[in-house]
């Protein structure tokens, strides 16, 4: 968690003709959400695309899941990632619905230089498969048996 920003970062200075994007939750952006200043600086142009579910969602989907939906301090109100990049000076790309996402995508390609993809998710989605705290991977929730 918070590694995939500056990860992309790395791979778009070291990798100059290849496009790169980060995919990125929002709680992670937020660790390092000061590196829009870097990248601004220096013209980086990393394509970030932050899932957006208003949650820091895998804490909550353990606690929907394993603590019977017992939620504590998992669903923080982000703010507008796309604003807050174009306050860097980066633009910005705010995504509300599925219908949106390809042109969303094939902008941010078009575009010379670091975007912001700000996509937004219902906080109720999950992602599988996941492993428990204490369980063994092929103990994994959301794998099919004999897919490991």
């Amino acid at each position: 968690m918070g590694f995939g920003f500056p990860a992309a970062i790395g791979a778009a200075i070291a990798q100059k003709e290849v496009p790169v994007f980060a995919v990125v939750g929002d709680g992670g952006f937020q660790m390092n959400i000061q590196e829009l200043a870097t990248v601004a600086e220096y013209n980086i142009p990393v394509k970030t695309v932050i899932i957006n579910n208003n949650a820091l969602g895998m804490v909550r989907q353990w606690q929907e899941l394993i603590y019977e939906g017992r939620y504590s301090e998992s669903t923080p109100k982000n703010p507008n990632f796309a604003k807050i990049a174009e306050a860097f000076g980066v633009k910005g790309i705010r995504v509300t619905n599925a219908s949106e996402l390809s042109a969303a995508i094939e902008e941010a390609l078009a575009y010379d230089g670091p975007v912001v993809l700000d996509v937004m998710v219902t906080p109720e989605e999950n992602v599988y498969p996941m492993v428990q705290s204490g369980t063994a991977l092929h103990e994994m929730i959301g794998v099919k048996k004999g897919c490991n």
